[in-house]
This record gives structure tokens, C-alpha cells and sequence, in this order.
């Protein structure tokens, strides 16, 4: 017996001696990119010299991936099945992730996967998380729960893919049951999954518990970093966003930002308008050679629009060699958000990117802006007939349009029948029924909104302090306001304290409506005055009009109105001299009342019209 053992151990069969040349042969064709001359070789190989070693055709599968070669990687798979090493581990996994790369059907990756005789962590680990790349996150934790009851552990690469699963379904409660079992298993160092939690709270508004748990990591990487200004980014906490940007670069010495971090900062400062430093940020992007790059580009002529800079928006744009449909978005938005609302029809007919869900969404708030409530049903027939089925973005855009153009009954019916309801959808009802003085329903719907569980924003508030003030509901609207800060943590603005003075003013309480002016952070704000300016001119109350009228007339010299009601009140209580003395200043500052503009539709054509 030992003789025999020996025999075989010395001379090893033919096929085996072939394989070391044909090995480095392979290998080196992959290694140079050279993919075609590889399947070839693999093609003319006679049956019994095929080669055998999951290394090289694992090579040539990651050769195909690169090079994006789809039927050359199913030529590949073939000669797999033939040389019988299907049931390789190794090869098994390359070819879950080359069809999850490459195929665009991923119910044939499920099928490859399925058929595996042998599936380790790393077999379950790319499941999970190309489901989540495919944009079906459902399934990815399906195949999550899968893995668990045939008893694999998960390891930190699948905890970070289910966590970014739980992100994208903006589900708090399932992420934070990934969160403690990250804690169980001893995960919380590990930056890719404190990276991955950090983007789930700040997605689901928890941006507080993203914070301390930023804060917590040892030595936060580059990614980390990204996540939490990402995080405060999508919470409009774009001055904490653009200190944790600074921190970074202090912190971090040599770090090169990379696309999506310079996209970020650039979605910030246009938030904030801050033309000068985005524009050193664009200079950053050239200098880095990011330059063609669609995501920083695309973030680029979003910054430019929201600084009011749209010819610099388009003139990026222009000059973009690849534009995708994130691009024609971002341009389409910056018009829109300028009230442009013309350009972005114009530009939406101009578009040669698919159309898509925030294409649609943009065209359907311009036509809102436009009332063009008939273009605006077209549009909405268009998406039917070429995507069909639901979409909570263009059914949020829907039910502003109809609402805004005064059609509550379309509006309610769309919302009605959406089958999903986010924030956006619900504040675009309640703005509607409040915009269209129907104010019962408005609180209502805001009602129901809470006990559904959906947590009210800025937006919202201000669309129910409106409903209020229209319709005399004082301490509603009170309560309301009050709200704001004690239950939700939500800074009341601007908007809100001119709701709260139309309320309080058209409720005859101008003394109150005065002193809340005056205890606010916007007590130098001329638009809080003009609405205190406007109710003393029905109200009689001439001492008050008087002090109103000259705060007026401080903050905003050119203003006519202030002129023209202080001249009335002093003629009201027999003061003819001060009235003239008024009479005479508005001479000397020149200041006149401007004729008023109105656009109406006529046909094909439109009509810009003086209004006396």
C-alpha cells in the first residue's frame, strides 16, 4: 500500500502538471484587463484541459465585473458548470456578486444563490446587502431573518447591511433592534456599523441620538464623518453640519474629501446661501479633480440655485460632458425653487434623461406655481400611462398641485388612495384644506396625522397656525404654537409669528399680537410689522397704528403703505399738520405706489398685465 501512496504522491496526474502554466496564463490576461483573449483561450481548451482552480475563473469573473462584461461573465459561469466547480464556496460567492453587479434581473442572482449547495456568511452577506443596493431593503431583511433560522451568525458587514435596510425603510424601531443586537454581539467599535447607525437615526430625525453616538466612536473614519454631516445635512442643521465639516479637516490632517462628502457641504451652504463659500468648495472640487464627477456636479448647480444663481447653475450644467437624470433634476429643482416656473416646463420637454420620480415631482409643483391645473393633469396622466402603479413623491407633488389650484375634492381623492403616506403628503393636505378655508378639516387631518404616528415638522405648523388664523380659532392656534417647542422641539419662525399676528390681529387682540412682536427674535422683521400695519387699518386704535406706522417706516423707508396709514390716522384724530408733514416726507423720499402685476393664461399664449 505505501508504495502505491508514494507512486501517486510523485506523479501527480497530467492535467495537474498543465495547470501551473495555464494558471499563470489566465491570471495574467485578468490582470491586464485583457478579458476577451482570456474567454478565447477558455473557449478553445479542450474539455479534459480545462482548468480547475476556483482562483482563476474567480479572477475572470472579477475581470468581467470591471470591465462591465455581462455576456462575456454568463460564457464564464458556463465553463463553471462544465468543469464542475459550481459548488465551489469560493466561486460560488464571485458569482453572486458578479450578477449582482451586472444583472440587471435580480431574480436570476436569487436564483444563483438559491442553487448554492453550500452558503457561508459570505454567501448571506452579499444577499443582504445587494438587496438593499437593488433598492428593496424588504427583501434584504427577509433574507436576513432566513440566514438566522438556519443558525449563521451574522458578522459586522451584514448588522451594517440590515441597519442600512431598516435606514432606507425609515423604521426606527427595527433599527434600533439591529442597534442592540450590535451591542450584543460586540459590534459598537466597528465604523462601518457606527457609520451605517449614525445615517439610520439621523434619516429617521433622531439626529440627537446620532450625535452621541458619533461622539462615542473612538477614532471616527472619513465615512464616519461623512454619515453625521450627511445626518444633520437632512435635518436642516446646516450651520452644526458645516461645524462638523471644519472639525474634520482640523482633526483629520492629509484627508482628501471625496465626492459624496463635498456634495453634502454643497447642499448645506446653498441651504444657508452661502454663494462665496460654496463657491471655494467648487473650487475645491476642481482642484481635486472631481471635476465630471454627476453627484458633486449635480450638487454644484443645486448650491447655485438655492444662492439665487441660476445662470451660474446652467452654465455647469452645459458644460457637464455626462448628465444623468440627477443632473436635469438638480436644474430642474434650481429653476423651480427661483419661481422660474416656465424654465422648468421648458426644460422638462428639453430633457433627453429618463423621466423619473423627481423630474415628475418638480414639473408638477411648477405647474402648482403656475395654477396651470390642466398641464398639470396631463403630466399626471403621463406618469400613469408610462410608470403606473403608486409613488409617494409624485402623489405628495399631486395632491399640492390640485390643492393649489383649488381643486380640495382631486386632492383629498389622490391623498385617499395613496397607499403610502409620508410627512410631505400629509403637510400638502393640510395645507390645502387650510390654503382653500377649509380650516375644520385642516386640524383634523392634523389630528389624524399624530395619531398616526407620523410626527409634524415646520411645515406642518405653519399650515395649522394658517387654518387658525383664518378662521378665528384663537386658542387652537395657541395651543398650537405653544406645541411647537414644548412637545416637538421645533423653533417657531418666521412664518409662524405672522400667522400668530394675523390671528391675534383679526381677533381684534392687537395689543397682544404687538407684544408678541416685540418679546420675539424677529422684532426688526418688517414683514411681523406690515401684518400688525394691516389690522390696525381696520381696527380703530390710532395710538397703536401711530407707533406700528413709524416702526414701519424705519425698517422699511420705500414702503408707501406705512406712509399713506400714518397720514390717515393723524387726519382721523384732527392732526392735519402731521398728516401733511407725512405727505411732504413721502415727496422727499420719492417713494410711490407701485402698479401691480398679474400672469394669466390665454390659450397657448400668456398675458403679463398691469393691475390699477
Amino acid at each position: 500500500m505505501k508504495p502505491l501512496i508514494l507512486r501517486h504522491c510523485h506523479s501527480p496526474p497530467q492535467i495537474n502538471s498543465i495547470q501551473s502554466p495555464l494558471r499563470s496564463k489566465f491570471l495574467s490576461l485578468c490582470d491586464s484587463g485583457d478579458l476577451l483573449t482570456a474567454i478565447l483561450l477558455l473557449n478553445s481548451a479542450d474539455r479534459c484541459f480545462l482548468p480547475s482552480e476556483p482562483i482563476i475563473f474567480a479572477s475572470l469573473l472579477q475581470a468581467s465585473t470591471r470591465s462591465f462584461s455581462f455576456p462575456l461573465g454568463l460564457q464564464i459561469h458556463s465553463h463553471i458548470l462544465k468543469a464542475g466547480l459550481d459548488a465551489d464556496r469560493f466561486i460560488g460567492n464571485s458569482l453572486l456578486s458578479f450578477y449582482f453587479k451586472l444583472c440587471p434581473d435580480i431574480s436570476v442572482t436569487r436564483k444563483v444563490f438559491d442553487v448554492l449547495p453550500v452558503k457561508d456568511i459570505i454567501s448571506w452577506t452579499s444577499m443582504v446587502s445587494g438587496y438593499v443596493r437593488a433598492g428593496l431593503p424588504v427583501e434584504s431583511l427577509k433574507v436576513f431573518i432566513s440566514m438566522s433560522d438556519v443558525g449563521v451568525e451574522p458578522n459586522a458587514f451584514t448588522l451594517s447591511s440590515a441597519v442600512k435596510a431598516c435606514s432606507e425603510m425609515e423604521n426606527l424601531g427595527l433599527g434600533q433592534c439591529f442597534h442592540g443586537k450590535v451591542m450584543v454581539r460586540g459590534f459598537s467599535s466597528n465604523r462601518v456599523i457606527s457609520s451605517a447607525l449614525v445615517d439610520m437615526y439621523g434619516r429617521n430625525c433622531r439626529i440627537e441620538d446620532a450625535r452621541k453616538l458619533f461622539v462615542e466612536m473612538p477614532e471616527p473614519d472619513a465615512i464616519c464623518w461623512t454619515s453625521v454631516i450627511s445626518a444633520f445635512t437632512q435635518n436642516d442643521r446646516f450651520e452644526e453640519a458645516l461645524g462638523f465639516f471644519r472639525s474634520m479637516l482640523q482633526r483629520i490632517t492629509g484627508l482628501v474629501p471625496d465626492e459624496f462628502l463635498l456634495g453634502t457641504v454643497l447642499s448645506a451652504l446653498g441651504n444657508l446661501a452661502r454663494s462665496r463659500q460654496g463657491m471655494e468648495v467648487h473650487a475645491k472640487v476642481i482642484t481635486s479633480g472631481l471635476s465630471g464627477r454627476v453627484v458633486v456636479e449635480s450638487s454644484i448647480i443645486d448650491m447655485y440655485a438655492k444662492c439665487g444663481i441660476v445662470d451660474d447653475s446652467r452654465q455647469v450644467f452645459d458644460r457637464m460632458e455626462n448628465k444623468n437624470a440627477v443632473s436635469w433634476c438638480a436644474l430642474l429643482g434650481g429653476y423651480c425653487h427661483n419661481g422660474d416656473f416656465k424654465a422648468v416646463l421648458d426644460l422638462f420637454r428639453a430633457m433627453d434623461a429618463d423621466d423619473n420620480q423627481y423630474s415628475f415631482s418638480t414639473v408638477l409643483r411648477a405647474c402648482a406655481g403656475l395654477s396651470a391645473v390642466m398641464q398639470g393633469k396631463e403630466l399626471h396622466c403621463h406618469f400613469l400611462r408610462i410608470k403606473g402603479g403608486r409613488n409617494v413623491v409624485i402623489e405628495s407633488a399631486l395632491v399640492d398641485l390640485y390643492a393649489k389650484c383649488g381643486l380640495v375634492s382631486y386632492a383629498h381623492r389622490v391623498f385617499s388612495n395613496a397607499t403610502t403616506k409620508n410627512l410631505i403628503t400629509w403637510n400638502a393636505m393640510i395645507c390645502g384644506f387650510a390654503q382653500n378655508g377649509q380650516a375644520g378639516q385642516a386640524i383634523e387631518m392634523f389630528n389624524d396625522m399624530i395619531k398616526g404616528g407620523t410626527r409634524p415638522d415646520y411645515v406642518t405648523f405653519v399650515a395649522v397656525l394658517f387654518a387658525c388664523s383664518h378662521t378665528g380659532m384663537v386658542e387652537e392656534g395657541k395651543k398650537h404654537f405653544r406645541s411647537m417647542n414644548e412637545e416637538y422641539d421645533i423653533s417657531a419662525g418666521i412664518e409662524h409669528y405672522n400667522c400668530m399676528v394675523d390671528l391675534l390681529s383679526r381677533a381684534g387682540m392687537l395689543e397682544e399680537a404687538e407684544t408678541l412682536v416685540l418679546d420675539s427674535a424677529y422684532r426688526d422683521d418688517s414683514s411681523l410689522w406690515a401684518a400688525l400695519l394691516g389690522a390696525c387699518a381696520t381696527h380703530r386704535s390710532p395710538a397703536l397704528a401711530e407707533r406700528v406706522a413709524k416702526k414701519m417706516i424705519e425698517l422699511e423707508p420705500g414702503y408707501h403703505l406705512s406712509y399713506v396709514l400714518l397720514a390717515n390716522v393723524y387726519k382721523t384724530i384732527g392732526r392735519w399738520n402731521d398728516a401733511l408733514e407725512i405727505r411732504m416726507l413721502m415727496r422727499k423720499r420719492r417713494v410711490r405706489k407701485e402698479a401691480g402685476r398679474s400672469w394669466i393664461g390665454a390659450q397657448n399664449s400668456s398675458l403679463d398685465s398691469q393691475v390699477c
